[in-house]
């Protein structure tokens, strides 16, 4: 307790230079790191029901020991407890003696003043529901020997980060005591909590602050990398065998690599299309390899695409695909695939998207572009898009064109297959029980990844799930999809809506009611701008897809569904939670209770995840709470079934 209490008071100290900020971040990472260990092991004030075994404990209390001389040396105290001439920290003590929050300040001449978030307010960035951290608050109030708050008295950077890299080491070495299956719950546990973390860091100053925390590692690496150390060395260390002032520390931790591709692309997706925001100093900070302009460079020549039997632009369906070669000057053919988007002119123009539409095309190209660096979102490779206007006659066909690279496990010759495809083939067998439970398994964590960064993706159907297959559908990898269609989509903090989906019974079937055709309008009321619960039904709509393997108008037995009429479609997600209708009595009888709780969750909404109808989606603790509901619900139940 002592080391997580100090871990708090430390973090939260007044007073930190606003450009060392990302040092106090990685302080509460590491803090969560161990936080995380800890509920593994079940590390409590008794060692009763410690999971480590007996010979490792005289090991672990050294390391434990260690990181507490560690967060002494921050404050008033050495490692041999002996007061400190110049300390880091001093006891800080307002009119309130630290018992009551500071009030919130305001903008000044507000009539409505917007509360803005003060330095005691740190805290809130970060997920506050582990007992430990819990108890920890509370045993301090019980005593009087633990001060309520301190502020920094000095500061020095380079002897900070030494100290922040030497607890990173102990807590990579702690990692390292783990056995196999507990590593494998630390991992699952590490990657909900930055999650959780994500959705509490939404302002882009706040990401920019993570993501510079997790590349401390990295230029201490550079600037002192004769001193690489290892776990065995943290352990010397704490044996008093090594010195402890000797240089920084450079480890490998995994998952801050992790935390930090969320926070780089979520910060890159919240700032791409405000051109006030997206500078070269942006992209700079988040160590892109490309300046802003060079990102947003995507548009591509119509005369390098060279589409293979094309079609009549005026009877391509909605994310109409079809097969092409790009081939830019000085260049190798590229086997690639295109992706149409419709677009209707905007009034009073006879030709010519609508400029906002235009940006966010630009926008969704790049993203699709830069997340090609970790793939971490299952999204194919964007190369950039183009307009489709006719070389010769100058007509405008109102539509962009995505463009697409094959996966390099493909031949260039290999087409995408769509899940849509594969469900109503009459040449291959329904897919064994095993994979299809796999590859619902999948479709949850990569939305629920996506969300963890605010990205919606506002297409999802199993027309959008695509497949690569050398040797045809009847040899499909169900485990490695790829998620497709992405329409204009814009980060979940953002209220405006500009643009409506089209009228199109294919696509709206696997909409939510609300933003069917119409229904979704410009406004800036929360119950009216897309949400990520939208994104959880259509995923409802394609897991019963998958369950049932048939497409979901066959379920509904709608036997011409570009005929059918609205009211039919509007209907559908009524028909699906009656309980009069067999559907989900037909997934609980055929793959289970688990899956078909699932599915009922997904369809459902905010409801199920222990949330109001209409609640604000885009609020930050609510974000949080639907993120972490929909990983009990829904990801955790998948990855608990064993076929």
């Amino acid at each position: 307790m002592c080391i997580i209490l100090g871990y708090e008071l430390i973090t939260d100290a007044k007073h930190m230079p606003s450009d060392c900020q990302y040092l106090r971040v990685r302080l509460k990472t590491e803090q969560y790191r161990l936080l995380d260990w800890a509920d593994v092991v079940r590390l409590d004030e008794t060692d009763d029901n410690l999971l480590i075994s007996n010979s490792s404990k005289g090991l672990l209390l050294d390391v434990l020991d260690q990181q507490r001389r560690l967060l002494h040396q921050f404050g008033r105290l050495d490692d041999k407890y002996k007061k400190l001439s110049k300390p880091l920290l001093v006891d800080y003590v307002d009119e309130h003696d630290g018992q009551l929050p500071e009030p919130p300040a305001y903008a000044p001449g507000d009539d409505s003043p917007i509360v803005r978030r003060v330095d005691s307010d740190f805290r809130t960035r970060f997920p506050q529901s582990q007992v430990l951290l819990k108890k920890s608050v509370e045993w301090a109030k019980k005593s009087t020997k633990i001060p309520r708050k301190l502020k920094w008295a000095t500061f020095d950077r380079t002897k900070i980060e030494g100290l922040v890299l030497r607890l990173t080491s102990f807590n990579d070495f702690m990692r390292d005591m783990l056995n196999s299956a507990q590593l494998e719950s630390l991992v699952i546990k590490q990657e909900r909590t930055e999650f959780q973390i994500m959705q509490l860091n939404s302002s882009i100053q706040d990401l920019v602050q993570i993501f510079e925390s997790t590349t401390l590692q990295m230029k201490s690496g550079r600037r002192r990398s004769r001193h690489v150390t290892n776990p065995v060395r943290a352990y010397m260390q704490s044996q008093g065998l090594d010195d402890l002032d000797d240089g920084y520390v450079k480890t490998s931790e995994p998952e801050l690599q992790s935390l930090a591709a969320l926070a780089q692309f979520k910060a890159l997706n919240s700032a791409i299309q405000d051109p006030n925001v997206f500078t070269d100093e942006f992209t700079s900070s988040i160590a892109l390899s490309h300046s802003a302009s060079e990102t947003l460079n995507v548009e591509l020549s119509r005369a390098h695409i060279s589409i293979l039997s094309p079609t009549d632009p005026d009877s391509a369906p909605e994310s109409h695909r079809e097969e092409a070669f790009y081939q830019p000057p000085r260049a190798r053919k590229i086997s690639v695939w295109i992706e149409w988007k419709a677009y209707e002119p905007p009034p009073f123009q006879p030709t010519g998207p609508d400029p906002k539409i235009l940006e966010r095309v630009k926008a969704l190209a790049a993203l699709l572009k830069e997340n090609n660096r970790t793939n971490q979102f299952r999204a194919p490779h964007c190369l950039g898009y183009f307009q489709d206007v006719d070389e010769e006659t100058g007509e405008d066909h109102c539509r962009f064109g995505l463009v697409f690279e094959k996966p390099s496990s493909a031949h260039p010759s290999t087409r995408p297959m769509s899940l849509h495809s594969l469900l109503t083939s009459k040449d291959i067998d329904m897919p064994s029980l095993t994979d299809r439970i796999a590859l619902m398994r999948l479709l949850s964590e990569t939305l629920e990844r996506l969300h963890a960064v605010n990205w919606l993706h506002k297409g999802l159907r199993s027309s959008n799930i695509l497949f690569f297959s050398d040797c045809g559908p009847a040899e499909v990898d169900y485990a490695d999809p790829y998620i497709s269609g992405f329409d204009y989509s814009r980060p979940a903090m953002n209220d405006d809506m500009t643009e409506k989906p089209p009228e199109n019974a294919s696509a709206d079937i696997y909409r939510h009611p609300r933003v069917q055709g119409s229904g979704l309008r410009e406004s800036s009321s929360p119950s009216s701008s897309y949400k990520k619960s939208y994104d959880l039904y259509a995923l409802g709509v394609i897991l019963l897809e998958i369950a049932y393997w048939r497409p979901i108008d066959a379920i509904l037995k709608i036997e011409n569904l570009e005929w059918a009429k609205p009211s039919v479609v509007f209907g559908v997600r009524k028909r699906l939670l009656d309980p009069k209708e067999p559907f989900l009595r037909y997934v609980r009888s055929h793959l289970g209770v688990t899956v078909e709780a699932v599915v009922r969750s997904c369809l459902l909404g905010p409801q199920a995840f222990g949330l109001r109808d209409g609640v604000d989606e885009k609020n930050e603790e609510i974000g949080a709470e639907l993120q972490k509901a929909f990983y009990e619900k829904v990801v955790r139940r998948f990855a608990q079934m064993r076929i």
